[in-house]
């Protein structure tokens, strides 16, 4: 992407992933940032992002910040300056791993403490609940482990190549 105005379909697409990163607890502005980051051929600074997505630049560092923790974005220092510029990570997996850790310790709160809480009917849905999301959270744990593997073994799908 240059460095000049978003087009509207850049727009829309940064639009659209945000409502479909929203439902699964990111916030708008960290979601936009994310879309922004994707779409820049190199790393952009946090003015520039706030320029872009007309937020403020705190704003737009809290958000960096966040990505960053979720391994979707990298920081990069500039050389001699104090400033720092972030660029989408190549790896799409921190997200879904943090999600993947979230229900593997819902589940283990179900699990443990189903007992305490709850009889009957209720204890059964508890301790299903919690096998059931200790079940998704290692499936998509070993899953992501695999693709990442495969990826390092044969790079990316074939019509990617």
């Amino acid at each position: 992407m240059s460095k000049h105005e978003l087009t509207g379909e850049q727009r829309r697409f940064i639009a659209d992933m945000a409502a479909l990163l929203g439902p699964w607890g990111m916030q708008p502005g960290t979601a936009s940032t994310y879309a922004y980051l994707l779409l820049c051929g190199e790393p952009a600074s946090l003015d520039a992002i706030a320029r872009a997505l007309g937020m403020a630049k705190s704003t737009a560092s809290v958000a960096a910040r966040a990505l960053e923790q979720f391994g979707l974005a990298r920081r990069h220092a500039e050389p001699g300056s104090k400033r720092i510029r972030y660029g989408a990570a190549d790896s799409y997996s921190g997200y879904l791993m943090a999600q993947a850790r979230l229900l593997d310790e819902i589940g283990r709160l179900a699990e443990a403490r189903a007992r305490d809480v709850a009889t009957g009917e209720t204890l059964r849905r508890l301790r299903y609940m919690g096998s059931f999301y200790r079940k998704m959270a290692a499936t998509v744990t070993a899953r992501v482990t695999e693709l990442a593997d495969e990826f390092i073994a044969h790079g990316p799908d074939e019509d990617l190549r």
